[in-house]
């Protein structure tokens, strides 16, 4: 007969008290639960301290972004009074001359000039005129042209302090120009990659590639003739590729010819004449210059030279391969697609609406403005209008100004350029001539030509002050 209340299991050894309802353990379990307790509370420990740096890391991350905030509100209100900073500033600038043609440009940007503060920020603005070359160090002359024009530039920089220490900083850099005036030629209102109708294409696709680039000399990279279009050509860009697109997606009311079909008409008439004209004089088309019909050349033809721009026109759709070199204008009726990028200097245009990459090619440079603008002449209305891609590679476009002058000025001294009327049925968004420098034009006719956020660019000039 056992005591009451006491029990031994052969084998395990435990022995267990039923007094007061408490279960004690032999030492060596003893042990383990402590050192399970102690390890119960080190994870505890651990996780409370990581969730307290974690806490905190997403306590300054939100400042930080609060104070880069405040510093781009600075910013952005000096670049919103460019022109009043200008006006204020150009008596004491020492040359007026900024915005005239073949000017070089400052050396040296004007001192940086204390505009107070915005909100817990504070404003500094500079204004510099740069030459149209690029990249350069102060006073060199560059190799990669632009236009012929120099341009003005004033520099907002909002800054917000802590502890005697700049701690957040943001550039806005503005481009100002003389407005167009009576009787003086107004751009096309187009960038490097221009579709200005309001009528954007389902299979709108840009490349995916991180070597696709396009500049916009300045100005916007890519322009639509109003937000339904800006808005499906941002949608079509990959999120992560937007930094390729170098000034970027701009809505621009379309100029003459694109701004009404028949414009558009009267302009394809003009040059579908002069280009059958120079088909008919031979030497003068160094492969063709007029064509009626669909067309293809994939091999390695030059359709004009720097030196001697052509025109080509080309009545239904076209194919070319990525050897294909030209400059002066291609026009092309119907759709366009080019194997690779074009080596091409100055202006594309298709009429079909859409301009096709088949694939990215081993790169090239395309330097003026491609128009994508899709055309219903039956109807007398703008369709659909898309640019469409079907693989990555590489290649720069790259908005020319003196491309686009020279192809202008080809047409122009042929006879082709004006209407009934007199009057330039097309002029590039970049041709100011006879407009004066903002120092010589009243000030309602300084105009914001484009502004661009400035993380560094300017510093192959001035350094990084």
């Amino acid at each position: 007969m056992q005591p009451t209340g006491i029990g031994m299991i052969p084998g395990d050894m435990i022995m267990q008290t039923v007094r007061h309802g408490s279960v004690q353990l032999p030492t060596k379990q003893r042990g383990i639960v402590l050192l399970l307790g102690l390890l119960l509370l080190l994870t505890l420990t651990v996780l409370g301290i990581s969730g307290f740096q974690n806490a905190h890391l997403q306590e300054r991350s939100a400042s930080n972004a609060r104070m880069q905030s405040m510093a781009f509100e600075a910013a952005s209100a000096g670049a919103a009074n460019s022109r009043g900073f200008f006006q204020a500033q150009k008596a004491g600038t020492p040359d007026d001359q900024c915005g005239a043609f073949d000017h070089e440009g400052w050396d040296n940007p004007t001192d940086w000039v204390s505009m107070g503060t915005v909100g817990n920020a504070t404003l500094k603005q500079r204004m510099y005129c740069l030459a149209d070359a690029y990249p350069c160090g102060a006073g060199e002359t560059c190799a990669e042209t632009r236009p012929g024009r120099s341009q003005l530039f004033v520099l907002s920089r909002g800054e917000v302090a802590s502890g005697g220490q700049i701690v957040a900083q943001r550039d806005i850099e503005v481009r100002l120009k003389v407005n167009g005036q009576a009787g003086l030629p107004t751009g096309d209102g187009c960038g490097a990659i221009c579709l200005p109708s309001c009528e954007p294409g389902e299979d709108m696709v840009f490349p995916n590639s991180n070597a696709f680039r396009v500049d916009g000399g300045g100005g916007p990279a890519i322009t639509g003739g109003c937000d339904e279009m800006t808005t499906a050509i941002d949608d079509a860009i990959r999120d992560n590729r937007i930094g390729n697109y170098i000034g970027g997606i701009a809505t621009s009311a379309p100029g003459a010819p694109w701004d009404t079909p028949e414009n558009v008409d009267a302009f394809s008439n003009n040059l579908s004449a002069y280009a059958q004209y120079e088909q008919g004089i031979s030497g003068n088309c160094q492969t063709l210059c007029y064509h009626d019909g669909d067309y293809s050349d994939m091999g390695n033809n030059t359709y004009g030279t720097n030196a001697d721009p052509q025109i080509t026109y080309i009545d239904g759709n076209a194919s070319f391969g990525g050897n294909i070199t030209g400059a002066g204008i291609l026009f092309v009726v119907g759709d366009l697609n080019w194997n690779g990028t074009p080596n091409f200097n100055g202006l594309i245009v298709t009429l079909g609406g859409t301009f096709m990459i088949d694939g990215g090619g081993n790169g090239g440079d395309f330097g003026g403005s491609v128009v994508i603008l899709g055309t219903d002449g039956a109807a007398g209305a703008f369709v659909d209008s898309q640019f469409n891609n079907n693989g990555g590679g590489t290649g720069d476009y790259i908005y020319n100004c003196e491309a686009l002058l020279a192809a202008r000025d080809m047409v122009d001294a042929a006879g082709y350029l004006n209407d009934a009327q007199g009057n330039p049925m097309w002029a590039p968004d970049c041709d100011e001539s006879g407009s004066g420098t903002p120092w010589e034009v009243e000030p309602e006719d300084v105009g914001i030509a484009s502004w661009r956020e400035n993380v560094g660019w300017r510093e192959e000039f001035y350094g990084s002050d």
